[in-house]
């Protein structure tokens, strides 16, 4: 992926402590034999400190590691994506153990080759002496026993530093939290602003489009009677899709009844496009130290769009609500798949078409949007990241959810003197399936 930034998002690390960093993970007892993961990483870290992560790839990886050659196909020969689970595991085992106590600390976020760096965050304790504390001289009291004073004493002593921890753990968590508020402000601009700053956990939509899908026989009769019996030929078509090694029949495993037929199904599935987005929202909110809520587009109400800071991912074709809002947008999607321009600006195009590659018919070209306007309310906002495609929504959650991104985001922003709701229309490169890059097109203002 080309999309994280290529140096550190929220933390800046001398090179000498990223060098470090390495070296103490590569000296571990889980990679010091590991020859291909050490090179693996070392690779990426060599080109995070020459500024150049956003160009590493599974194509990169797999020539300089593994000694492919241009004929690599990332579908046949899965070695990347193996190696960098395998590594990501190691990485988690490590600072589970021997790095426990590693200040700054290295990831391979899941769907990217680029290294993030983080410092470890101290806990806040409270050393308690353990050895028995000396007994209080306590003068003798007519008509009390004297033993019976020193247990009250302790247990005194014993919830004053029970409290005084939590005071202690409170405070911390306090600051921090204040901590990171401020630095939301100062680093994510006018993108993030009004979600960042509310102190109720946002609302992120996961889209539930129509997909058909092959039909269960133990199925009640409405959605069987519903289905449609594939043919021959389509199921020849579509088991011959379903191959995705040329030396492992995936299609003819499948375990299919004999008259295959197939259902709509409304309420099952989400695009990987969608699913991948959330997955770096998570990871935004996270480093953020805030949550989110998560629902399905279906079953997210009114009462959430009055009171609520929404983030909905996937477009109109496949989240139900992201047409029904009252504002006008300059950019919309038509029944074409396409985005219509329809407040063009100098050098701007009217449409905006996907672009396939003629001999196999994969996607080449997408196209998406992020828009933030306001809620039913206005007192909040919605923000909907969707592409024409699911790599275009993909693309849309990772451009602001990544830092070296978002900078050119609020840039053009600047620029164009917006400071509230707006539109960005991005163009995405596509490759099997996965948005490679991306560049902003146009920016316009919304009422």
């Amino acid at each position: 992926m080309a999309f994280q930034p290529t140096k550190q998002s929220i933390e800046t690390f001398e090179d000498a402590e990223v060098r470090q960093t390495l070296e103490r993970v590569l000296n571990s007892r889980y990679f010091v034999h590991a020859h291909k993961k050490r090179q693996f990483l070392s690779l990426i870290c060599d080109f995070y400190l020459k500024g150049r992560a956003h160009e590493l790839n599974e194509y990169v990886l797999a020539y300089d590691v593994f000694g492919r050659d241009s004929n690599y196909n990332p579908s046949a020969d899965p070695m990347v994506r193996v190696v960098a689970h395998e590594i990501r595991k190691k990485l988690e085992t490590y600072y589970q153990n021997e790095g426990a106590n590693d200040e700054i600390r290295m990831e391979l976020p899941a769907g990217s080759y680029q290294p993030f760096f983080h410092r470890r965050i101290q806990p806040v304790s409270v050393e308690l002496i353990e050895r028995t504390p000396a007994t209080p001289k306590i003068e003798p009291v007519p008509g009390v026993w004297p033993l019976k004073v020193v247990p009250i004493i302790l247990s005194v002593v014993v919830i004053g530093l029970v409290a005084t921890t939590i005071m202690l753990a409170l405070t911390n968590r306090a600051l921090r939290q204040k901590a990171v508020a401020s630095r939301d402000t100062a680093q994510y601009g006018i993108v993030w602003d009004n979600i960042l700053k509310n102190s109720t956990a946002p609302v992120v939509v996961l889209s539930n489009p129509p997909v058909i899908r092959l039909s269960n026989p133990h199925e009640p009769d409405i959605p069987s009677r519903d289905s449609i019996t594939l043919s021959a030929e389509a199921m020849k078509a579509l088991r011959g899709r379903m191959m995705t090694n040329p030396q492992t029949l995936i299609g003819e495993s499948m375990i299919i009844r004999p008259d295959p037929r197939v259902v709509i199904s409304t309420t099952s599935h989400t695009g990987l496009g969608e699913a991948i987005g959330l997955h770096y929202l998570t990871t935004f909110f996270r480093r953020m130290e805030k949550e989110i809520t998560l629902k399905q587009s279906r079953t997210l109400s009114a009462e959430d769009l009055k009171n609520r800071n929404v983030i909905m991912l996937g477009g109109a074709w496949v989240n139900e609500w992201s047409g029904k809002l009252p504002d006008e947008e300059d950019f919309v999607y038509s029944v074409n798949a396409t985005i219509v321009n329809r407040n063009p600006q100098t050098g701007e195009e009217r449409e905006y078409v996907p672009q396939f590659e003629k001999r196999n018919g994969d996607l080449m070209t997408d196209y998406a949007l992020i828009t933030v306007k306001p809620n039913l309310t206005s007192a909040n906002k919605v923000m909907v990241l969707s592409g024409i495609y699911s790599p275009g929504t993909e693309a849309a959650v990772e451009f602001t959810t990544d830092r070296n991104h978002l900078d050119q985001l609020n840039q053009r922003l600047k620029e164009a003197n917006i400071t509230g709701h707006f539109q960005a229309l991005l163009k995405v490169g596509v490759e099997n399936s996965i948005p490679t890059r991306a560049a902003i097109l146009a920016v316009h203002k919304l009422p």
